[in-house]
C-alpha cells in the first residue's frame, strides 16, 4: 500500500466512481453502527470497507450542516462535491482529514466550556492499524487498558493530541484509519506511548 503522503503529493487519495456506494442508505446504516462501536470501545479496530475507509467515514458523518477541511488534498473534487460540506481551514473546521505521516501543523477547534461538542473530529489516514509503535490506552470504554499499534503516524501526533485534550471537556476526537479499518480515540481516552513494546 502506498505511503499516505506519497498519495497526497501525486493525486487525490479517493476518487473512484464506486465510492458512491458509501451514500447508499443501507451502507450508511452499517457504517454508522460500526463507527458507534469504534467510539464505544476506544482503540478497538473496526472494519469499515474493502478500501477507501476515510471516505466511508466522511460520507457517514459529514453533510451540508458541517464544515470540512482537507489541507493535504486527500479527497478528489468529486468526493468533496458529494460530501456537500462547506470547506474551510483546519483551524475552523468541524471535521479535518489529514495524512498521519505529516506532523500536525494546525490548531483545531477544541470547543468551549459552554459547547464542548464543537471540538473538531480529525480523520487521520495512516498505513496500518496493526503494525508500528505501541500506545497504551485507558479511560471510559477501555476495559482496564488496551494496547494499539499504528504504522505511518508522525511521532508528534501523540503530544499534539494529548495537549489538545488536556483541558477536558475541551478537546478533539480522533478517528485513525487505514484503507479498511478504523479506531476511535475520543477526548476522554488517556494515551501513553510505550515505544516498540
Amino acid at each position: 500500500m502506498p505511503e499516505p503522503s506519497a498519495v497526497a503529493r501525486s493525486e487525490p487519495l479517493l476518487a473512484g466512481p464506486d465510492l458512491l456506494r458509501f451514500w447508499h442508505p443501507a451502507m450508511q446504516q452499517m457504517l454508522f453502527r460500526n463507527l458507534l462501536k469504534a467510539f464505544s470501545y476506544p482503540g478497538e479496530s473496526v472494519w469499515l470497507a474493502d478500501t477507501d475507509s476515510a471516505v466511508a467515514i466522511l460520507a457517514t458523518l459529514v453533510d451540508a450542516e458541517t464544515t470540512l477541511s482537507d489541507p493535504h488534498q486527500l479527497l478528489s473534487d468529486l468526493t468533496r462535491t458529494r460530501l456537500n460540506a462547506p470547506l474551510t481551514d483546519p483551524e475552523r473546521a468541524g471535521y479535518v482529514i489529514v495524512c498521519g505521516d505529516l506532523e500536525p501543523d494546525f490548531a483545531p477547534q477544541l470547543g468551549s466550556l459552554e459547547s464542548p461538542e464543537t471540538g473538531a473530529t480529525l480523520v487521520v489516514v495512516v498505513n496500518s492499524l496493526f503494525n508500528g509503535p505501541c500506545w497504551q490506552l485507558s479511560g471510559p470504554g477501555v476495559r482496564q487498558s488496551r494496547r494499539i499499534r499504528v504504522g505511518g503516524l508522525d511521532e508528534s501526533w501523540l503530544n499534539a493530541r494529548n495537549n489538545w485534550c488536556s483541558g477536558f471537556p475541551l478537546g478533539v476526537d480522533l478517528i485513525i484509519t487505514d484503507q479498511q479499518y478504523c479506531l476511535a480515540l475520543p477526548r476522554t481516552t488517556l494515551i501513553e506511548d510505550t515505544g516498540a513494546n
